[in-house]
């Protein structure tokens, strides 16, 4: 099974699963709308998806070097109410750096 990214909700399956560098993935929509997302181009290889409803996926791929921050998603609908909230993926523990 591939790694899906719920639109809805940011969970990830299978379980354990995680977006890293490079890695393909699949945006998932359970929802009864067709859904697109915006302003993915910091962290993914297309800045622009439209995701089909009743459980269309559309694939992705994270980038060689993805902008992993949170003030890196541009597209502020996704933290409105009522609206597919996506989260950002965590930082591999590789990149984490600690500041003196």
């Amino acid at each position: 099974m591939p790694i899906q990214v719920n639109v809805a909700n940011g969970s990830i399956t299978p379980v354990g699963s995680s977006l890293t560098a490079g890695v393909t993935f699949q945006w998932l929509n359970l929802g009864t709308q067709v859904v697109n997302l915006g302003s993915c181009g910091n962290w993914c290889t297309q800045d622009n998806f439209q995701v089909q409803p009743n459980g269309g996926t559309t694939q992705a791929t994270v980038l060689a070097n993805p902008n992993f921050n949170p003030w890196a998603f541009r597209d502020s609908g996704w933290n409105a109410p009522g609206l597919p909230h996506i989260q950002s993926p965590g930082r591999p523990a590789s990149q984490e750096k600690e500041v003196a």
